[in-house]
């Protein structure tokens, strides 16, 4: 379901999520244009005495301008699939009701389910049109928040996070069967910039409900509506729009105010094997480094070894210029890790230096969320006769020495729980070379480690999959079960 002008780009987003698992058969277009304001209307507007503030606030800043929402025409996004009008009936002041003669029309589709990014509050027989029913999206907590401006009240009442769903919808105003719910922290800058960040997080949300229905796990399609209680918000006073930009610049106060302070973070070495992290009882020692530069830090390390020794490839941030790049570390004739030469340095921020052996060349994917997955080209290590430098050359973008090509596996994320795999590079297998062999040139295995401000309690094992049990894994030092933790 959509609207006249078309989908907007989260709608397609969402759409392309489905690719290999679910065919687009119809689009159900809303006819209906926004009516134009007579003299009349625009003067009751003009003169009201409450909701100026917000109609300035959408002025200045318009929900319609994210990313999330920009348009795109039916005949350009979605060619070749069939299309209907509805017109709807109005009751009442909100209710919308498709007439008897387009729920048969859109019957004879056989559709499994329905997507709705149009039309407004639609009740009556379109329910039941489609095997799975109508879904649609709630950006905001259905359980602390009905109705909208979405992702503005969660600013407002200080909201540490911003909630949303996909609802198979019913009569119940966001009162439905809750399919997929998530939650991310909330952006308290800005309204536009909130509503963006949830938007763009929820879209996969669609893709794992059909994924559920193919592997016959889909049984919460028929759970129990949600039995929110939550008041019904509209748009804000004048008052509460007063109330949330003092609000507003609060947080920007104590956001310039946490920029004073910096992290500073180091990498370390600790002399022993990954299989020793997964034991309880295990309390490593820590060999830090060296690394003392101001307003700059060094995290995410990866070990690498060959004729000159042991290395160590990490990023190296910098706070000011707010970019990053690969650097390398090696220990000195004491054997303690000194600074480090830059190994990878472009125009664009560079961090996590993901590490890959294939047939005796060392390669490294550093992540860039400045760049799409495959515009990362893989780095590999020049080997240097006098084993004191580090130089890396990139390779072609998307492939490592006429392999197959490399999917990227974005940082906290176990590619093979997502059933995906670094193409030849592993030829299938989850163990390093560390791994298999549990030890490096005749000695035990060394393990990088990375850590704020040298506390063990916080630091983290980096560095690829572990196996333990035929279960692929990453160990953190914390058991935490998140990005920076275990897996």
């Amino acid at each position: 379901m959509c609207g006249s002008r078309g989908l907007t780009r989260f709608a397609l987003t969402c759409i392309k999520h489905l690719s290999g698992l679910a065919v687009a058969g119809l689009i159900i277009v809303d006819p209906s244009q926004p009516k134009r304001s007579g003299w009349k209307q625009k003067l009751k507007k003009a003169v009201r005495l409450d909701g100026n503030l917000w109609h300035l606030q959408n002025r200045l800043f318009p929900v319609a301008g994210i990313p999330a929402y920009r348009v795109k025409p039916l005949t350009e996004c979605m060619p070749g699939v069939p299309q209907i009008e509805c017109t709807i009936t109005r009751k009442g002041k909100w209710s919308e009701y498709f007439s008897p003669d387009d729920i048969a029309r859109i019957r004879e589709y056989q559709l499994d389910f329905v997507l709705k990014f149009g039309y407004g509050i639609i009740r009556g027989d379109i329910f039941s049109v489609a095997r799975h029913g109508v879904w649609s999206y709630h950006h905001g907590d259905e359980e602390k928040y009905r109705g909208g401006p979405p992702a503005f009240w969660e600013i407002y009442r200080r909201d540490p996070v911003t909630g949303a769903l996909l609802q198979r919808i019913n009569e119940t105003l966001d009162g439905g069967v809750v399919l997929k719910k998530i939650s991310v922290p909330t952006e308290g800058l800005s309204h536009t910039a909130n509503l963006q960040r949830i938007t763009e997080s929820s879209a996969h949300m669609v893709r794992c409900v059909c994924v559920d229905l193919l592997h016959g796990k889909a049984d919460y399609l028929d759970a129990a509506p949600s039995k929110t209680q939550a008041p019904i918000y509209r748009a804000p006073s004048d008052l509460q729009m007063l109330r949330f930009w003092s609000r507003l610049a609060a947080n920007w106060f104590r956001y310039k105010l946490a920029n004073q302070r910096v992290d500073r973070w180091n990498v370390g070495l600790v002399h022993a094997a990954p299989e020793e992290f997964l034991k309880g009882d295990f309390y490593p020692h820590v060999a830090w480094s060296a690394y003392d530069e101001k307003n700059q830090m060094i995290a995410d390390p990866f070990l690498i070894s060959g004729p000159g020794g042991m290395r160590i490839l990490c990023e190296e941030f910098d706070w000011f210029s707010e970019k990053g790049r690969i650097l390398e570390i090696r220990p000195d004739s004491n054997g303690s890790l000194c600074l480090g030469t830059a190994a990878i340095e472009e125009d664009v921020h560079m961090s996590y230096p993901y590490v890959v052996e294939h047939q005796g060349e060392t390669y490294c994917i550093p992540e860039s969320a400045d760049r799409g997955p495959l515009e990362h080209p893989p780095w590999r290590r020049q080997k240097n006769p006098g084993g004191n430098c580090l130089r890396i050359r990139a390779t072609e973008p998307g492939r490592v020495a006429g392999s197959a090509p490399v999917v990227y596996w974005p940082y906290g994320a176990l590619a093979a729980r997502q059933n995906r795999r670094f193409g030849s590079l592993t030829k299938g297998s989850w163990l390093s070379k560390w791994d298999e062999a549990g030890i490096v040139e005749g000695r035990s295995c060394d393990v990088a480690v990375g850590t704020v401000a040298g506390s063990i309690p916080d630091a983290g094992v980096c560095g690829g999959p572990r196996m333990r049990e035929r279960d692929p894994g990453r160990p953190s030092l914390t058991g935490r079960r998140c990005a920076s933790g275990s897996v």
